[in-house]
């Protein structure tokens, strides 16, 4: 184990933000919660009991530096309410909120001791539910100060959101890549690989990474885990093993890229040739891979029920370069359908980032994901129409029911197994999203369940055997392998050296052997 520099130049200190919207939306999110929301066995097992005793508790809380958050306290709800509202009606025993090492050191060994459940959390956003408990949620949002170091890397603390990084950057020209979300935390983003509209060009938010603290299983704060030294094999796993598998992270250390002038762009194409589009878009990727970021899909034009002739295309993203290079590369696409919109705008770096700034996904909803090697051939863009014009309705226009994010360039050059992040070797990420409102009945919210889990199937023979774990799901068959590929081994050995006892677990969690 090593110590950090402590030397440092500039310091912030962001404060954790809760939006107006999030708020009018922690009410009715809970008023229809109900909706698909499930606890596994795994998790159910220690769960708080109706009139059982505080279980060391006030102990706990008297040990905290920071806040310990029990039901029916102020800010509990706000405190508890997790992007996805699916899993909103989980009530946790306690939250802490944890504003240093000390608190996490104790509310792990609180834990050990307790024989309690209980997740970590930083934004919030696991899609499946996964930083959500019904016993001790650990909250490390209120650690999120940002320095920048003498020697040129800027250490971050795990509660930091992607929000209070771009603040922290911004007059800096300096930047780390990271995702458009502005309430997803750091540590979530690092630890599941760390897909932006950077990727491409400077690598994900994980190779970034030079170093950071953690609190293991055993309580022991282990400082500067870096690609050499004792805890070698836990940095390996800390880019792009998941979160919540080994440890709790407290602090994360990267080297910065340079930011300069991009041109970012917004283009809408009406409801025809949605497949040559989608293929020149692809088209225009492959052939320009660090210079370019889309986040290209088809979306319904109107509400009601999906009919192809209401299926527009639209590609979102970054230009490394100037908006008349850009359109140059456009221009197939441009020349063969007339589009809607068609903002081409160069700005500076950060202007770009809050240009392309989004909440998507937010609400109740569930998703899933595949990657792709080189093209979505047209007969798998086919399919995927066929598929939506199956949707089976709801309250909501469903604006992401099939998008291509560019996953490709940068992100390749590091090999599959140098990295936990096992996916170098394609080119766009597939996602596949169903949501609904507190208005669709139960049983509207089962049949998008069930048509979200046969679209997925159906495009299997199109995509590799693979899913990014930062976008999870609880239905995802044989997770294990389709999260961590040819590097599920080396992980579960990783397990076994920091926690043996499998004290982080949860359903999705790396386990201490391979299945047979």
């Amino acid at each position: 184990m090593t110590e950090t520099s402590p030397t440092k130049m500039v310091s912030t200190l962001p404060s954790p933000r809760v939006s107006r919207r999030r708020l009018f939306q922690s009410g009715a999110v809970l008023a229809g919660a109900a909706l698909g929301s499930r606890i596994p066995g795994a998790m159910a097992l220690e769960g708080p009991q109706p009139g059982s005793p505080p279980c060391g508790l006030d102990a706990l809380g008297r040990d905290l530096h920071g806040r310990l958050i029990r039901p029916g306290e102020p800010g509990f709800l706000v405190a508890a309410w997790p992007n996805n509202g699916r899993w909103a009606d989980v009530t946790p025993l306690a939250i802490a909120m944890c504003v240093d090492d000390h608190d996490v050191r104790k509310c792990i060994d609180w834990a050990r001791q307790e024989t309690k459940p209980f997740a970590v959390r930083c934004g919030g956003h696991n899609y499946a539910g996964f930083s959500t408990t019904p016993g001790l949620l650990i909250d490390v949002k209120p650690m999120a100060t940002i320095d920048f170091r003498t020697d040129g890397l800027v250490t971050i603390g795990a509660g930091a959101s992607n929000q209070d990084m771009a603040d922290a950057f911004r007059a800096t020209g300096l930047a780390v890549p990271s995702g458009r979300c502005p309430t997803v935390g750091i540590s979530g983003l690092t630890l599941g690989g760390g897909w932006g509209f950077s990727a491409t060009r400077n690598g994900l938010t994980c190779d970034a990474l030079r170093a950071t603290d953690a609190v293991t299983a055993d309580g022991k704060l282990h400082r500067g885990i870096a690609a050499t030294g004792d805890d070698q094999l836990l940095f390996w796993a800390a880019r792009g093993g998941g979160g919540g598998n080994f440890a709790v992270h407290t602090s994360f250390t990267y080297e910065p890229h340079p930011v300069y002038d991009v041109t970012v762009f917004n283009i809408v194409w009406p409801a025809r040739h949605q497949i040559e589009l989608m293929l020149d878009l692809q088209d225009i990727q492959l052939n320009h891979p660090h210079l370019i970021s889309t986040r290209s899909k088809l979306v319904p034009t109107t509400g009601g029920k999906v009919t192809r002739d209401r299926l527009g295309v639209q590609t979102l993203g970054q230009f490394f370069g100037p908006p008349a290079q850009l359109r140059a590369l456009l221009d197939r696409p441009l020349s063969r359908s007339k589009p809607i919109v068609a903002e081409i705008n160069g700005m500076n770096y950060w202007s770009a980032r809050d240009y392309l700034v989004t909440d998507d996904p937010i609400g109740l909803y569930d998703i899933r994901s595949s990657y792709v090697a080189g093209h979505l051939r047209g007969d798998a863009i086919d399919t995927m129409m066929a598929w939506m014009e199956k949707w089976p309705g709801g309250s909501l226009l469903q604006q992401n029911m099939g998008i291509l994010f560019a996953a490709g360039g940068k992100v390749k050059d590091i090999k599959p197994t140098d990295t936990a992040y096992v996916h170098r070797d394609s080119d766009f990420i597939l996602e596949m999203e169903a949501s609904w409102s507190p208005l669709d009945t139960p049983d509207t919210v089962r049949r998008q369940l069930a048509w979200l889990t046969e679209y997925f199937a159906a495009m299997q023979a199109y995509v590799r055997p693979q899913s990014y774990v930062n976008f999870p799901s609880r239905d995802l068959p044989n997770w294990l392998k389709a999260y961590y590929g040819e590097n599920v081994d080396k992980l579960c050995a990783v397990k076994r050296q920091y926690d043996p006892d499998n004290v982080f677990k949860f359903p999705q969690s790396i386990p201490l052997t391979p299945p047979a």
